[in-house]
C-alpha cells in the first residue's frame, strides 16, 4: 500500500478540488474508483443511472382484441439500477455527493429498439457496446451541467493521450482477464478527452483487496449473462414488435436438409444459442446451435459450430482514431466479442465507412451477422485498440467462391465422388 500512497500523493496536487462525475452503481469495482478518486484529491460526484423506469413501460402498453392490458414483460436489460436508496448509502459511507438519472428513453432509442429489430430480423446486437457509449455520454453530459471537467468509470482498461496530436487512445488493462477496452472502443475523443480510469493500472485481485478494506457491502452487479444469449429475451421482444412481424417456420439441420420442427418464431432465437427445442418442446441435439436464418421463409437453419468457417468479414459502421492512414492495409488483432480471443488478421479500409477482414487463418466458430468486432495493433498488455465496426457479412472462399454457410452433406458427396484414383490409368 505505501506505492499506492505515494501515487496517490502526487495526484493531489495536480487533482486538489478539481470535480470529476463517476459512473456509480454501487458495485465493487464503480465504489473502488470513487474511493481512489477522492483519495487523489478529486471532488468526487458519484452519478447512479437507471434505464428502467414507470414513466417509460407506460408508453409501451398494449391490449389484446378484447381491449384488456397485456401484462407487459420483466425488463431485460444491462447496466440497470433497480432503485438508488443503497446505491445512495454507499455515497453516502464514502462521503461523496450522488445523483441519479433515469435515462429510460434514451436506452430505449440506443439499445432496445435495436435488440429488437435484430431478434425480429435474424440478426446480432452487441447491447453491451451501445448501453457503455450511453453511460459516458449521459456522465459527460451530466458534468457539463455540474461543471465538472472529468468523467470517470470503474473501467478495467487504460487511456493515454499523445501530446504531440493531443489525440486519446485506448490500450488493453494489466489484467487482461477483466480487460474491458473492447467495451470502451468505439467512444469518440470529445469523450475521451474526459476521462479518468482510476482502475486502469490494476489488477482485480488488487480492487478486490481495497474494497475488502473498506468494510462495505457493494451490490451485485445484475443481469450478468449476456443480453442476446437470455431465454426471457424472446419474450420482451415479442411484447416490443408488431404480432406481423412474427416469422414463424422450420427448423432445418442445414448440413443434412432435415427437418427437425416447427418454430414459434425467428425472434425467439440468437445466433449462436442453443438448447434448442421445437414448437412440442422436443430438444434438438444439445451440440447443434443456431447458425443462421432465412428470413423471408421463416426458416430457422441449426449446425454445428465446428462446421462454421471464416476467411473474410465485411464490416460496415467502421471509426478509427484520428489519424490513422487508411490508405493501406494493416496488420490487426480482431476481437470478435468482449470475451473472446484476438486473432489476427488483415484489415483494408473501404469507402463510405466500410472495412474488409481478412484472417490469417481460417477462423473456425461463429461470427454472427450483425457482432460488434475491435481491432487492436498488437497482442497481450500493450495492445492499443485501432477501430471497430460491425459485421455485414462474413463467410469463405470455396473453389474462388464466397460462402456464407458450411457445405452441404449432398456437397461433400459430390466432391468425394469426383475423386479421381490417378494411380489407376497406366501407360
Amino acid at each position: 500500500m505505501e506505492g499506492l500512497e505515494v501515487h496517490l500523493e502526487s495526484f493531489k496536487k495536480q487533482t486538489k478540488g478539481q470535480k470529476i462525475v463517476c459512473g456509480f452503481n454501487g458495485s465493487l469495482d464503480s465504489v473502488v474508483a470513487a474511493y481512489l478518486l477522492k483519495r487523489q484529491g478529486f471532488q468526487v460526484i458519484g452519478l447512479g443511472i437507471t434505464f428502467s423506469s414507470k414513466a417509460a413501460e407506460t408508453l409501451r402498453k398494449r391490449y389484446d382484441e378484447n381491449g384488456e392490458e397485456i401484462t407487459p414483460a420483466p425488463f431485460e436489460g444491462i447496466y440497470n439500477l433497480e432503485g438508488f436508496d443503497p446505491v445512495k448509502e454507499l455515497a453516502d459511507s464514502l462521503g461523496i455527493t450522488f445523483y441519479a438519472v433515469d435515462a429510460s428513453i434514451e436506452y430505449k432509442d440506443r439499445v432496445t429498439d435495436y435488440v429488437v429489430a435484430a431478434r425480429a430480423g435474424g440478426r446480432s446486437f452487441s447491447p453491451k457496446v451501445n448501453a457503455t457509449s450511453l453511460i459516458f455520454e449521459v456522465l459527460a453530459k451530466k458534468a457539463s451541467v455540474l461543471g465538472a471537467q472529468y468523467i470517470a468509470t470503474g473501467h478495467y482498461s487504460k487511456i493515454v493521450k499523445n501530446q504531440a496530436s493531443q489525440t486519446s487512445h485506448i490500450f488493453v488493462s494489466h489484467d487482461l482477464d477483466h480487460d474491458q477496452s473492447y467495451l470502451l472502443s468505439g467512444l469518440k475523443e470529445e469523450i475521451l478527452s474526459m476521462v479518468r480510469l482510476p482502475l486502469s493500472d490494476m489488477r482485480k485481485a488488487e480492487v478486490q483487496k481495497i474494497g475488502k478494506g473498506l468494510k462495505l457491502s457493494f451490490l451485485e452487479e445484475s443481469n450478468i449473462k449476456p443480453l442476446m444469449e437470455r431465454r426471457s429475451l424472446g419474450h420482451f421482444v415479442a411484447d416490443r414488435m408488431p404480432t406481423k412481424m412474427f416469422k414463424t417456420g422450420h427448423i432445418i439441420d442445414y448440413r443434412n436438409d432435415a427437418f427437425l420442427g416447427e418454430h414459434s418464431g425467428i425472434h425467439e432465437f440468437s445466433l449462436g444459442s442453443k438448447s434448442i427445442k421445437n414448437n412440442s418442446g422436443s430438444l434438438i441435439d444439445k451440440n447443434y446451435m443456431v447458425i443462421g436464418f432465412k428470413y423471408t421463409a421463416g426458416t430457422v437453419y441449426v449446425g454445428m459450430e465446428e462446421d462454421l468457417e471464416y476467411d473474410l468479414l465485411l464490416l460496415t459502421e467502421v471509426y478509427y482514431p484520428i489519424g490513422t492512414d487508411t490508405s493501406r492495409p494493416l496488420e490487426v488483432y480482431v476481437k470478435t466479442r468482449e470475451k473472446s480471443e484476438i486473432q489476427p488478421a488483415y484489415l483494408y479500409f473501404l469507402n463510405n465507412g466500410h472495412a474488409k477482414i481478412e484472417f490469417k487463418e481460417r477462423f473456425v466458430g461463429l461470427i454472427p451477422q450483425g457482432e460488434y468486432v475491435a481491432f487492436y495493433n498488437r497482442p497481450g498488455t500493450t495492445g492499443r485498440i485501432i477501430g471497430c465496426g460491425t459485421v455485414r457479412t462474413c463467410g469463405h472462399i470455396d473453389n474462388g467462391k464466397f460462402k456464407s454457410f458450411p457445405k452441404k452433406k449432398d456437397e461433400i458427396e459430390d466432391e468425394e465422388s469426383e475423386v479421381i484414383d490417378i494411380y489407376k490409368f497406366k501407360f
